[in-house]
């Protein structure tokens, strides 16, 4: 019995990736979940951490896992192990599979999936379906005028990753447009802030440096941002961008924002992250945090996930040179 393990790789969207197993690859043609066999001595979490980096060159974190699924293919069998993650990326790089799409829990039972990937893609689809809440749910949304009334519609349509990469396209190129996301990334309607925060997310994606003339106004709007989406984004944002370009007087509250959500027990794994990482690129200007920074940085791997703990190495490893 060889033991594989697979990714159920989240967008903020709560989209799922599936990917469609290539021309040289067995079962050529048939969709399934990333991810690989484990090497000798390797730890599943690692494993599927190495994987996803090695067939995709995509950065996740390990949220969670589903029940193992055994299956007899006839010349082999395997122990398939499927992780929930959650992505640091968003447009994966195939060496191995030949098509990528992003879809929704209740859509992957419409591919032709390799048959043990089916009964993972069962599991995900009815854990989804117990734990849906209403912020995935489509409503109308009302805005003030000079927020931008029909880009709130725009906001409240949106469903996919390709049309949310649309609108950053376009906002990188129409500062009035970018703008309006500024505006109703703090909107009070949970839906508009993720969309329009997400939208930013993506516009860093695509020119970081757009962004810089905003950091300080999201640096500002962190401990008041409405949900926990929005944060992620703005993180993100952050987090991508060259810390040279955030105003020296908002280096002293994002630092201490950032070591505060560090020590948060409660905190989700992607802000923590991206939490780090920004601590991290600040020890390059200011070399005295190298040891506050390293030392909560080790507190937050206490009692993590694996993925959460690989990603703290990573930075420890990164702000130990430094020294």
């Amino acid at each position: 019995m060889t033991d594989v393990t697979c990714a159920l790789i989240s967008n903020d969207e709560g989209l799922i990736m599936a990917v469609r197993r290539g021309p040289s690859m067995g079962n050529a043609g048939m969709w399934e979940f990333p991810g690989g066999k484990t090497r000798p001595g390797e730890d599943h979490e690692d494993c599927i951490i190495r994987e996803i980096d090695e067939e995709l060159g995509m950065s996740i974190i390990i949220t969670g896992s589903l029940d193992i699924v055994e299956y007899d293919y006839g010349d082999k069998q395997i122990r398939l192990i499927p992780f929930i993650c959650e992505t640091l990326s968003s447009v994966p790089l195939l060496r191995e599979h030949d098509e990528y799409r992003w879809m929704r829990p209740e859509e992957l039972s419409t591919l032709d999936m390799t048959a043990a990937d089916i009964p993972v893609a069962r599991q995900y689809s009815e854990l989804y379906r117990s734990g849906k809440t209403e912020e995935h749910e489509p409503a109308e949304f009302i805005e003030p005028v000079e927020a931008g009334e029909e880009m709130t519609r725009l906001l409240g349509r949106i469903f996919s990753v390709e049309e949310i990469t649309m609108v950053a396209h376009s906002a990188v190129n129409d500062p009035s447009l970018l703008s309006q996301l500024i505006t109703l990334s703090s909107s009070r309607e949970k839906r508009v802030g993720f969309m329009a925060s997400w939208a930013l997310s993506k516009v860093s994606d695509i020119d970081p440096e757009i962004m810089s003339p905003f950091l300080a106004m999201l640096v500002d709007a962190l401990p008041g941002v409405p949900n926990e989406s929005v944060q992620r984004s703005f993180m993100r944002v952050i987090m991508r961008s060259d810390i040279g370009k955030i105003p020296g007087s908002c280096h002293a509250p994002l630092i201490e924002y950032c070591i505060g959500i560090m020590r948060e027990e409660n905190t989700p794994v992607a802000p923590k992250v991206y939490g780090m990482e920004i601590l991290a690129s600040f020890c390059s200007i200011y070399p005295d945090l190298v040891n506050e920074v390293s030392a909560v940085v080790q507190l937050a791997m206490h009692d993590a996930s694996s993925g959460m703990r690989a990603a703290a190495r990573k930075v420890i490893q990164r702000i130990g040179s430094r020294q």
